[in-house]
């Protein structure tokens, strides 16, 4: 199975942003999956700019099929953050990638995608997830996020962190300003530095930065 054909499943034919298929259907071999069956030119896909040949499953074949060509000029697989099981697709926020992140997956195959660029195709490369298995794509990196209580723990620390004044930016690079160390602690930067450290290169340490609230959401919190 490929993240296109579940995305194919899941389209909407009533949705507006769902691709119209051309005429000149013949049966083929898809470029993108690698699967036989009713297939298009490949040219009505990918123009000659296209150079990511290695992630396609048959490079060499001049087909794509029906499900792949819908899937990938579906303007949301590549300009939103997404998750999707075969019946549905939902388009995801900063917000919806963090809620899914942390709570239960779905109980049939699926894929996901979050990105910060809008830009490039997530179902080229997100993989297909089963029972015990929670492997997000983010933007090119892959986040095994399968061991939730590997995961628990490191975003209650970056949680702890960002709470005690030590901005994302921070968090992210480790990169403390000598202001910030004395109005926060010292003693609570290193005690965070040496913690983050051997994790700050990590796929899962810089996808959980990213899903940090923001400070509009810091102060939400301490209003309510």
């Amino acid at each position: 199975m490929h993240p296109a054909q579940l995305i194919y499943s899941a389209l909407n034919p009533a949705d507006t942003d769902r691709p119209d298929v051309p005429s000149d259907i013949e049966t083929g071999v898809c470029a993108v999956t690698g699967d036989e069956g009713p297939t298009l030119p490949r040219k009505d896909l990918f123009g000659k700019s296209f150079t990511d040949g290695a992630v396609l499953a048959a490079p060499d074949s001049d087909r794509v099929s029906v499900a792949a060509y819908v899937a990938l000029r579906y303007k949301w697989e590549r300009m939103s953050s997404w998750i999707c099981d075969g019946e549905t697709f939902s388009r995801l926020d900063r917000v919806g990638v963090r809620n899914a992140v942390l709570s239960e997956p779905p109980d049939r195959p699926w894929c996901t995608y979050a990105t910060t660029s809008y830009k490039k195709h997530g179902a080229l490369r997100a993989p297909i997830n089963g029972v015990g298995r929670r492997v997000w794509l983010f933007e090119s990196r892959l986040v095994d996020c399968s061991d939730t209580d590997l995961v628990a723990d490191w975003w209650v620390h970056l949680n702890a962190a960002l709470r005690l004044g030590f901005g994302r930016p921070i968090l992210e690079t480790l990169d403390c300003p000598t202001h910030i160390m004395r109005k926060v602690g010292l003693r609570g930067w290193m005690e965070f530095e040496s913690w983050a450290l051997p994790r700050r290169n990590t796929a899962l340490y810089s996808f959980l930065c990213y899903l940090l609230p923001s400070q509009k959401e810091l102060r939400n919190e301490i209003m309510y």
